[in-house]
């Protein structure tokens, strides 16, 4: 479990976009759980095998906004209320809405590309199996995070005791874990690792555009 350390007096609730990206994915797996024949797992979510035929390509946004189970949800809405305010309130709404979904987006596709490839160490069904998460926009916000607020503190929850970290080092040690398991685990662990590598890259490449156009011009001068 992560938690901000200290208070940053940003409202969450004035973070408009953050409101109503938390309030449809908690909508939308309200919906899930009332179809209690699971195709809406199956229609709405992202396979790529069907993008690569040129069908159902309106579930690269859908798969953004469901969830597999209770356990899936919370761990992203958790995160995502940890992060998501900061970068509304940073970046202003437009852009980070223009952030979010751009990362979602470029996560399904890395992800898309990587079952591709896949087959070259034996797995040949990962182009069939349906996606669906919001990890991979949440994950572009913690590079917006990570590259706008490094100096933040989190408290981790280890075993029984609390440890307080940079958000920066968190956050930067995270990605790399997923690297790894992207390239080593060859997703077998039921997790679209590329998918969060994908938002990442996307969020930090916004997120250092972003940083480098509001420096002081003064600086720049001494560039």
């Amino acid at each position: 479990m992560v938690l901000e350390a200290e208070p940053d007096r940003i409202s969450f609730f004035k973070q408009y976009f953050s409101v109503i990206i938390l309030a449809a994915n908690i909508l939308v797996f309200i919906w899930q759980l009332m179809d209690p024949t699971g195709n809406m797992h199956i229609e709405a979510a992202f396979v790529p095998a069907e993008f690569f035929a040129g069908e159902k390509l309106w579930t690269i946004f859908t798969s953004m906004f469901m969830h597999g189970d209770f356990v899936h949800i919370i761990m992203n809405m958790w995160f995502f209320l940890v992060i998501t305010d900061n970068c509304e309130h940073a970046m202003g709404h437009i852009l980070y809405l223009i952030t979010y979904f751009a990362s979602g987006i470029f996560a399904t596709l890395l992800h898309a590309w990587s079952t591709v490839f896949i087959p070259v160490w034996g797995v040949t069904y990962a182009q069939f199996i349906p996606s669906l998460g919001a990890s991979g926009a949440i994950f572009g916000l913690m590079a917006v995070y990570a590259i706008l607020y490094p100096k933040n503190k989190f408290y981790i929850l280890g075993g029984t005791y609390m440890r307080r970290i940079s958000a920066g080092y968190f956050i930067i040690t995270y990605f790399i874990t997923e690297l790894m398991y992207a390239f080593f685990s060859f997703e077998l662990t039921g997790t679209a690792h590329f998918a969060h590598v994908g938002g990442f890259v996307a969020g930090a490449i916004i997120a250092g555009i972003f940083k480098a156009a509001k420096r002081p011009s003064s600086q720049k001068k001494n560039l």
